[in-house]
């Protein structure tokens, strides 16, 4: 299985339901230590998080999964990106076209449930 960067609907997902689609691929994904989380998701999760035992749940992740770093060049690509969005008149978070350049210089695809990243230049599952 290819290594695969988990967008945080996809952890979401995952959580809440376990099976199906994206609780299938998450699980390989993880046994097979292809999942991959970076910074901003991180950061994410831990906003959603409810309650004590959801952050517990979080750390042991964080643990577990590898997690690929920001690097500077990362910021002024994304921010490039936006602003090449914004002229054709589409509107993107700066955490998603983030996640997406990240993947991009990891050559990885973004699982993902979020229609932003139809917009960005990366190789989406679902």
């Amino acid at each position: 299985m290819e290594n695969i960067l988990i967008d945080t609907s996809g952890w979401i997902d995952f959580f809440r339901h376990r099976t199906g689609r994206i609780g299938d691929i998450v699980s390989a994904s993880l046994e097979n230590e292809s999942a991959y989380l970076t910074g901003v998701i991180q950061a994410e999760l831990l906003h959603g998080a409810r309650g004590k035992k959801e952050v517990e749940q979080l750390s042991v992740l964080f643990k577990t999964v590898p997690c690929l770093p920001v690097i500077e060049d990362d910021w002024l690509v994304a921010g490039r990106l936006l602003h090449r969005l914004k002229s054709a008149g589409t509107t993107v978070p700066l955490t998603d076209a983030l996640i997406a350049v990240i993947a991009g210089r990891h050559t990885m695809n973004v699982l993902t449930l979020d229609k932003h990243f139809r917009h960005l230049p990366v190789n989406c599952v679902l």
